[in-house]
């Protein structure tokens, strides 16, 4: 059960978000802009002439690709530079990140068009689809078969402490293996599908980087060397780790690829790998909400919605799927269900075998962070007719209750007297489920983080985390 008090914080968050026809005779009567001004002030006509901008002319604006994913728009570019200090760094890669908004942008595009239909949002979602490998037309790579992650008896993957610096990689491996516990839920829902429906989160849009040999959209990931790995250390390797680039040739009968720098020599065998960030799977979802409560019939992209955030409950789970608790240490075995923290984790990463497809393995994350809790698409997986719809295994309405709670909870615990908000937590202590400071704070036995994730820089001092929720 939720609070009183936590009812009522929800109720405002909720209003807050889906007020939309209070805002736009706000924002209509303020003092006119320059951009504006040519529009009478009108948000629609505001609206309307960046949307032409950036989604109707995307592609001659520099915004989107020439690349669609069939028959959808352009696929965006995080952003229209080329040189970047950010997640990405190089702005010509796409994001899940930007995906989502596409998603969300197309949402109040058919909202304010008025005509009840979903034709904007069926492109963009089509577009965003880019970005989930077993449904990407966009990569072409049609000989790579993601179904076979069924086909296990488990997801099984190993486990690694997280070093203070990129120099301590590959870090120690105590031989514990970590089981997904919702493995045998989803395949029993999903095992017809191709694949996770989830986003990996970035993708070399334009193959700058070379990975995938063709000049085309390319799966890759950065990130994989703790705290300290900021941008310009980051090491860009292709999510299809074919033994192509690195430290061996193909020639090799060992060869190690790029991957060998976060798994050690001899370590790395020919497969798949894909990271999803889950804020970007619940802007679509809430975009989606949005839609429906503002006339749009969204039809079977609803149920597509709800999918993606039943999917989602794998970022519910502790990185090992160790227990949520003070005194869990790396060498401990996975806990089952016990490991769910119900809050919205940095990620879930999931890969198998490429050749024989005979082995596959997933992890969570024990990081969150407050800026990636979205209580409003958690209450459109629950209570829109449509979305929930499409949420088909096991418990999924009994997890997103008690992730619905948490998120509000969450928010109430790291909001500072001030106003900003503090960070989040980990059920592991700098990334090797070392033992808690004494008297440390708490949050359902997860200990506080000013920055989870990264310190260099802090994840928490970027103004986007106060405002993103």
């Amino acid at each position: 059960m939720i609070s009183k008090k936590n009812k009522a914080l929800a109720a405002g968050i909720l209003a807050a978000a889906m007020s939309a026809s209070a805002v736009m005779p706000a924002m209509a009567s303020a003092a006119p802009t320059a951009e504006a001004a040519k529009s009478n002030g009108s948000y629609k006509e505001m609206f309307s002439s960046l949307y032409d901008d950036v989604i109707t002319n995307g592609v001659q604006n520099g915004y989107l690709s020439s690349q669609t994913n069939g028959s959808g728009f352009g696929i965006p570019y995080h952003s229209v530079e080329t040189f970047i200090v950010e997640a990405p760094d190089y702005g010509h890669e796409t994001t899940s990140e930007a995906m989502s908004y596409i998603v969300w942008m197309a949402a109040m595009h058919d909202v304010l068009e008025g005509t009840g239909t979903a034709s904007d949002i069926k492109k963009a979602w089509n577009t965003m689809e880019a970005m989930i490998p077993g449904w990407s037309k966009a990569s072409g790579r049609t000989d790579i078969k993601y179904d076979t992650i069924w086909k296990q008896s488990r997801l099984k993957a190993d486990t690694a402490e997280e070093g203070d610096l990129p120099t301590a990689y590959p870090t120690k491996q105590p031989g514990v293996d970590a089981i997904n516990p919702m493995f045998d839920a989803f395949k029993s829902a999903y095992g017809s599908d191709n694949g996770y429906y989830l986003m990996n989160w970035l993708a070399d849009v334009d193959d700058w980087y070379g990975f995938g040999g063709s000049g085309k959209f390319t799966f890759i990931n950065t990130f994989q060397r703790g705290e300290q790995e900021s941008c310009f250390e980051t090491v860009p390797a292709p999510c299809l780790e074919e033994l192509k680039y690195g430290m061996d040739s193909p020639s090799e009968s060992a060869g190690n690829g790029i991957k060998a720098i976060f798994n050690g020599i001899g370590k790395v065998p020919k497969q798949y790998s894909f990271t999803n960030a889950p804020d970007a799977e619940d802007r679509c979802i809430h975009a989606i909400y949005f839609a429906n409560q503002n006339g749009v019939d969204c039809g079977e992209i609803s149920g597509l919605a709800g999918k993606m955030g039943d999917q989602c409950r794998n970022d519910m789970f502790d990185k090992y799927y160790k227990a949520i608790a003070k005194d869990t240490k790396l060498t401990s075995e996975s806990a089952g269900m016990d490991s769910k923290h119900y809050l919205m984790a940095w990620y879930t990463a999931w890969g198998g075998a490429l050749g024989n497809y005979d082995w596959a393995w997933q992890i969570g994350c024990s990081h969150s962070h407050q800026f990636y809790q979205n209580p409003l698409a958690a209450y459109a997986l629950l209570y829109d007719k449509g979305i929930n719809s499409g949420m088909k295994a096991k418990d999924a309405d009994t997890d997103y209750k008690e992730s619905l709670k948490r998120q509000i909870e969450m928010y109430q615990w790291l909001q500072s007297k001030d106003g900003p908000f503090a960070g989040g937590c980990t059920n592991s202590w700098r990334g090797r489920y070392e033992t808690y400071p004494s008297g440390h704070a708490t949050f359902y036995d997860m200990a506080y983080v000013p920055h989870p994730v990264y310190a260099d820089p802090g994840s928490n001092h970027w103004i986007g985390n106060q405002v993103w929720s």
